[in-house]
């Protein structure tokens, strides 16, 4: 692999699979992501690109040309330390980068952020700003999309983004290269081996016995392989005798083995004594044995039986021998790149499948069934940290019952499930009850064979999956453990995404609701009244907005106290929220105050909805309460227009609050419109 690095990794990693992740983890995480390789030239343009940083870029070749500088320096940096880099560029924007080292000689980098994490950054970008062709309405325009990011938001994210990216850019670069590795060494051997590499091995063996016997008449032959460390044993047998040497194996210890492996030279014997030393049977007179080489490493053997050879065929023979080294070399490599590519197209089938789950529950049991599908197991079970990370819970099960399961709780260390959570290591079990475990297999399980591997986000460990009973009856073997492993790196980063995007919705949630009443808060409010006038403007369409007060709140509130004060304003919201259609949008204002967009609705037509809400509230009792079940609620209502009654945000809020104290003079629980 020390080869490629002149080489763009772009020709390697399959960028329309990229961007969707890409594109998919920028709009999650709420953040510009891009990927740049080691000189600054960018490979993936940025997604969910800042609109500042976009701007600066198409307004002046001055801007983008910083831009990029400052990449590069941050990309040379961030490689050399081997560790992500955070840096404030020419705009004030914060910006992170990410080196992701795809091998020896290639690396990458992750650049995203671009935001600004307080507004005096942006007051002082904005004093530059003419010196990049920036007018003032052009900067009016940045000021009303700049968005602050708080610090402690910003400087979790990085983390999360290697910890996502680092391992789907790898495994898209290696199946990369290892096609491209793949389709240029079988044209190579294709040009010189016409259809060896194509019908594989034994029929390679074949054509080169064949050969053998046209041109040098040969009686009997085999192909022998290293077996282990010290013994050579026959894999291909071709001839008369071939029934005698199919079994033949042949220590290196042996003298002749031995001269031949050290000297890498031919060598040949026809005494029977000598015969008889290399552990060759009855039937076999003579034999000639010229080394296999790759390298500096005798990897097999080409012998012939029984059969007289002149001297220059001898050099024929080891010519023969070394074409067939290198052919071999291929075939094997060809086996193991066919392999990996299958593994790593596995692998990839397994991601677009786990990628688009987000509900937890369903995530669980997609890991589990695509874990034991991998290896062709019966049985599994997906356990995860609880309970403050002191014990693990099983959160999925395959061939068990989950609710004979649901309760069990595995302290860490405990157990071979609490001990791979512990060491974060591996277990691959071949024979439970002869093993260092020894102990009974237990009925429910067909087979004594099981693994059970952590599931890991960078050093931490978050769970473990086990899996048991192979289909087959088999026992697990390393590919099984080396294929899990593999899956189990994806499995944790869906898992940590899932968990990520979970506490994502509950913040986002919380971001924008009113935690006692759960009704939209005032800040969203503001956001949703400026969508609605903005389409209200373009499709000449009306809204109507009410502004609500619970009339004598003070007051009540001193009489009964502040939590009866709370459990009314519960009532009242859920009375609002019972009252208006799904499209409506009702907000706590502040206070006793609520306000409620209806959109497509004028002002005579949203009267129903008013008196609707009104008398729900009149309707209000109280039982098993601080509060008489004989206390009456009421609201007054205040209802404005826009565009007949208002021009703007203010100018609405204002109608709309004004003709709710003109229903409070009118006598209150009345409904008023606001009237020119």
């Amino acid at each position: 692999m020390g080869a490629i690095h002149t080489i763009s990794p772009s020709e390697y990693i399959d960028l329309s699979l990229w961007n969707e992740f890409q594109n998919n983890l920028s709009q999650l995480l709420g953040v510009s992501i891009a990927i740049y390789d080691s000189n600054g030239h960018v490979l993936a343009p940025p997604s969910k690109e800042n609109c500042i940083s976009e701007l600066i870029k198409k307004q002046t070749t001055k801007g983008m040309e910083l831009y990029r500088d400052s990449y590069k320096k941050a990309i040379t940096k961030a490689i050399q330390r081997a560790e992500p880099h955070i840096y404030k560029c020419y705009t004030n924007q914060h910006i992170f980068v990410i080196p992701i080292t795809l091998d020896s000689n290639v690396s990458v980098a992750v650049i995203g952020g671009h935001v600004y994490l307080s507004e005096d950054d942006f007051k002082e970008f904005l004093k530059k700003a003419p010196a990049f062709g920036l007018n003032e309405s052009t900067i009016r325009e940045l000021e009303k999309k700049l968005d602050i990011v708080q610090p402690q938001n910003f400087f979790t994210k990085p983390h999360i983004v290697q910890e996502m990216t680092a391992p789907f850019l790898r495994s898209l670069y290696l199946k990369g290269f290892y096609e491209k590795k793949y389709y240029q060494m079988q044209s190579v051997i294709e040009a010189t081996t016409p259809s060896l590499l194509q019908d594989g091995q034994e029929a390679m063996y074949r054509y080169v016995f064949n050969a053998m016997a046209v041109l040098f008449d040969v009686d009997t032959a085999c192909v022998m392989e290293r077996y282990d460390k010290h013994t050579y044993r026959t894999v291909a047998a071709f001839g008369r005798n071939r029934n005698l040497i199919s079994d033949w194996q042949a220590s290196d210890s042996i003298d002749m083995i031995k001269r031949i492996t050290e000297l890498k030279k031919p060598e040949s014997c026809g005494s029977v004594t000598d015969i008889q030393k290399i552990g060759l049977p009855n039937g076999i007179a003579s034999t000639h044995i010229f080394p296999m080489i790759i390298g500096d490493n005798v990897f097999g053997l080409l012998c012939v039986f029984n059969t007289k050879i002149p001297t220059d065929s001898i050099r024929l023979l080891a010519l023969l021998a070394n074409q067939l080294s290198f052919v071999l070399e291929g075939i094997k490599a060809d086996q193991d790149i066919k392999k990996k590519l299958k593994e790593l197209d596995t692998l990839k089938e397994v991601y677009q499948t786990i990628a688009p789950v987000l509900d937890q529950d369903e995530l669980h049991h997609v890991i589990l069934n695509k874990a034991t599908e991998l290896v062709g197991a019966e049985q599994g079970s997906l356990m995860l940290l609880s309970d403050g990370n002191a014990h693990l819970t099983v959160k999925a099960s395959k061939g068990i019952d989950k609710n004979i399961l649901g309760n069990i709780k595995v302290k860490i260390g405990e157990g071979i499930s609490g001990e791979v959570m512990e060491k974060g290591s591996p277990v691959i079990v071949r024979d439970v009850e002869s093993e260092s475990f020894a102990r009974k297999n237990r009925p429910r399980y067909k087979t004594k064979s099981f693994i059970s591997i952590p599931l890991k986000v960078g050093f931490r460990t978050i769970g473990v999956i086990n899996i048991s009973d192979k289909i087959t009856g088999a026992v697990f073997s390393e590919e099984d453990l080396q294929m899990l492993l593999s899956f189990a790196s994806y499995a944790s980063i869906a898992l940590e995404r899932g968990t990520y995007y979970r506490m994502t919705e509950d913040l986002k949630k919380i971001s924008v609701t009113d935690a006692l009443t759960e009704l939209f808060n005032r800040r969203y409010f503001h956001e949703r009244l400026f969508e609605e006038i903005e389409r209200s403007k373009r499709h000449n369409e009306s809204f109507t907005m009410f502004m609500i007060d619970i009339d004598d709140f003070k007051s009540f509130n001193d009489k009964y106290g502040h939590l009866a004060g709370d459990e009314v304003l519960k009532r009242v919201a859920h009375a609002i929220r019972d009252g208006i259609r799904s499209i409506d949008v009702a907000a706590r204002f502040g206070g006793e105050e609520f306000c409620i967009i209806l959109p497509y609705t004028t002002k005579i037509n949203s009267y129903v909805t008013a008196e609707r809400i009104r008398r729900s509230v009149e309707d209000i009792r109280f039982i098993g309460s601080k509060i008489p079940p004989d206390q009456i609620l009421s609201v007054s209502i205040g209802i404005a227009e826009f565009p007949s009654d208002a021009a703007s945000i203010e100018d609405i809020i204002d109608k709309a609050d004004k003709a709710m104290y003109l229903a409070k003079a009118r006598g209150k629980n009345k409904i008023v419109g606001y009237e020119q």
